[in-house]
């Protein structure tokens, strides 16, 4: 059988054949050790990538899981009478939002009256801690069924507005469909955590009752990060240039950044920092937060990452020779 090795031999005289018997282990040593190398030899590259967020996924699902069966609850037991009002107030504030969008100096009055009403039929229902749960979960169900209608015809119902007010608004205006379809980038996980900071938000919420979990948060925090908000939307009509939205973008991210890092000290915002300064053409701040997180994490996951991140900026703050 004709081999590899027997290829290489057969050409070499007969009395030097012996010095090259048992070559492949070396061969395979040398190609291991210059792999080695090429690992841990920084290369430039450029920091577009933002460190995402540890999340336990099983704990995710678990509390998808209970709000469904909260919203199944909510379907078959009558919930307390001011509960149901607090619903139908909020309902209400979301059709108020809707029309203040459309036409602001005509729908003021009734959305400031909506956001009132809102408030204090919160207070009434404080004691009913899982029914509001039942609640929230049920028009959070709702709300997920009605973006599907609207996903798949192009309508957006009341039902939709009555759930989550300017939403349809929001996707477009943040980007967050992609460019002439109704497809989201949000996923179910993204949207379910959206929704719930929202009706927490309405109704002023406060307690471990209604508080998202720490993979809830992490979730929203990382997908804001990925997807900003545009705060300036007339700034940003017309810009195409990835550069420009960065800039636009940038003070939102940086915030999103440090809200996880007090939720998660372990995450590398000094390496998430980096990113938004090098997308924002701020090269020598790029460099001290990439150095900030190798001093920090020398040997760390991200330590590679943070390398060739850094090779990259270093060489935006180099001078050409003339």
């Amino acid at each position: 059988m004709v081999t590899f090795d027997s290829l290489v031999t057969k050409s070499i005289p007969t009395g030097f054949s012996r010095h090259f018997r048992g070559w492949q282990p070396g061969l395979l040593l040398l190609l291991i050790a210059g792999g080695a190398i090429l690992l841990v030899t920084p290369r430039a590259v450029e920091p577009v990538d933002y460190p995402e967020p540890h999340i336990d996924m099983a704990a995710l699902e678990r509390g998808m899981a209970e709000d469904d069966a909260l919203a199944r609850e909510a379907s078959r037991v009558e919930l307390d009478v001011d509960v149901r009002a607090l619903g139908r107030e909020l309902r209400d504030y979301n059709l108020a939002a809707v029309k203040a969008e459309e036409d602001e100096a005509l729908a003021r009055d009734e959305f400031a009256r909506a956001r009132a009403r809102v408030s204090a039929a919160a207070l009434k229902v404080g004691l009913f801690g899982e029914q509001l749960r039942e609640l929230r979960a049920y028009q959070l169900a709702r709300f997920l069924e009605e973006l599907r209608a609207w996903q798949a015809t192009g309508d957006a119902s009341d039902e939709l507005r009555a759930m989550s007010g300017d939403f349809i608004d929001t996707l477009n205006r943040n980007r967050w469909c992609w460019p002439g379809s109704r497809e989201l980038v949000p996923g179910e996980r993204e949207l379910r955590v959206l929704f719930k900071k929202r009706w927490n938000s309405l109704v002023g919420a406060q307690g471990d009752v209604l508080a998202l979990t720490l993979d809830e948060e992490r979730v929203r925090l990382g997908f804001l990060l990925l997807h900003p908000f545009i705060h300036n939307e007339p700034a940003a009509r017309g810009i195409t240039e990835r550069s420009a939205l960065e800039r636009l973008t940038a003070a939102s991210r940086m915030q999103m950044i440090e809200k996880l890092a007090v939720l998660d000290p372990a995450y590398p915002a000094e390496l998430a920092r980096s990113v938004v300064f090098y997308r924002t053409g701020q090269f020598q701040p790029a460099t001290q937060a990439l150095r900030k997180h190798l001093e920090a994490h020398p040997n760390g996951p991200y330590a590679l990452r943070a390398r060739n991140y850094l090779k990259a900026a270093l060489d935006q703050t180099v001078t050409p020779l003339l």
